[in-house]
């Protein structure tokens, strides 16, 4: 059983990694390494699973590239890229309401009668 877990969490590690390096050459990262570890630490941090945190940074990846388009966040030159850390910020928003509804759901079942 552990070594399938594990297992698990090596595929979507290597999701993440790869989603997360994609969106990094999107958006002209100046440290993928960094964005990567960074995210990496997110995930672990956040308490969401594998699955559904792959699926987040595909919709954070989505909503930057959205924002770009509109101009409200700048890829710019080197020293004045924006779009990676809003990329983060809006993956740490999606993954902190991500736990608050788990946590939610959680505290519903916890209160119903046995």
């Amino acid at each position: 059983m552990r070594n399938r877990l594990s297992e698990r969490a090596l595929r979507y590690r290597a999701e993440i990694e790869l989603d997360v390096r994609s969106a990094a050459t999107k958006f002209r990262d100046n440290d993928q390494e960094a964005s990567v570890a960074r995210a990496l630490r997110l995930w672990w941090s956040s308490g969401v699973r594998g699955p559904r945190f792959a699926q987040l940074i595909q919709r954070t990846t989505e909503i930057t590239q959205a924002r770009i388009s509109l101009g409200a966040v700048q890829r710019g030159g080197a020293g004045r890229r924006e779009a990676m850390p809003y990329f983060f910020e809006v993956l740490r928003d999606l993954a902190s309401n991500e736990r608050q509804k788990r946590l939610a759901a959680n505290s519903r079942r916890d209160d119903l009668p046995a």
